[in-house]
């Protein structure tokens, strides 16, 4: 299984990816948890019809013209938001959602990856209007998450052989087999990623490859078509 599989299916949070036809192709277990669909019901669906999703006015945000999925062209992902989604219970859940893009075989075209982390109201209340999100600094409650890219210049800060390291990891390698590419014990790749993380402002391996991605620093050729790509959550 690619490592970037196995980091998506890891998670502790929900994580869904769509792509240029707005077309669910990863769906991973704790998706399958959150939000009440199999990965079999889920794989191949468009999302709009599968995603209900809400904003805290009650106004729909998922539909044939969403701007998340657009992003399949290209471009720069938002910030974390609050939505309010529609589980299987029929219970609503707020859930912060945040993306970032991942190559794909097209040329040219991305894979859109929704991460959901769970919210304040997940117990089914809902906020009593469209600015009962939002804190007095008007930022909402989880739109101040932190970004895929903290900061732009993150990447100045790491050594040569960092970069080196976060470009292969970013590639669905795992630490051992970029040990043995490089050369090195995997004790030193997993400090390596320790310290990249940590001077980026990260918290996973996860959002390395985000920001990697983001930031063009994929070994060498990181145009879509040309890396790995998670494969699609097998169906159980």
């Amino acid at each position: 299984m690619d490592q970037i599989e196995q980091i998506l299916q890891q998670m502790q949070d929900g994580a869904f990816a769509v792509d240029s036809r707005r077309q669910v192709v990863f769906w991973n277990r704790t998706c399958e948890r959150m939000l009440g669909v199999s990965a079999r019901a889920a794989l191949g669906q468009p999302c709009f019809q599968l995603i209900r999703a809400h904003e805290a006015s009650g106004r729909r945000y998922c539909g044939k013209r969403c701007t998340l999925a657009s992003l399949a062209r290209g471009g720069a992902a938002p910030r974390a938001m609050p939505l309010w989604f529609s589980a299987g219970d029929g219970i609503p859940l707020q859930l912060s959602v945040s993306v970032f893009l991942l190559p794909s075989q097209q040329r040219g075209l991305w894979h859109v990856m929704h991460v959901l982390k769970r919210g304040p109201h997940a117990n089914g209340t809902l906020p009593a209007g469209p600015g009962a999100a939002a804190r007095s600094d008007g930022t909402s409650d989880c739109a101040g998450e932190r970004r895929d890219t903290p900061r732009d210049d993150g990447s100045l800060a790491l050594t040569p052989r960092e970069s080196e390291v976060l470009g292969l990891l970013a590639q669905g390698h795992c630490p051992t087999e970029i040990a043995r590419r490089l050369y090195l014990s995997p004790v030193t790749v997993r400090n390596h990623v320790q310290h990249l993380t940590a001077k980026l402002g990260l918290h996973s391996q996860l959002e390395a490859v985000a920001y990697a991605y983001r930031n063009d620093l994929v070994a060498r050729d990181p145009r879509p078509g040309s890396a790995p790509q998670p494969a699609a959550a097998r169906a159980s």
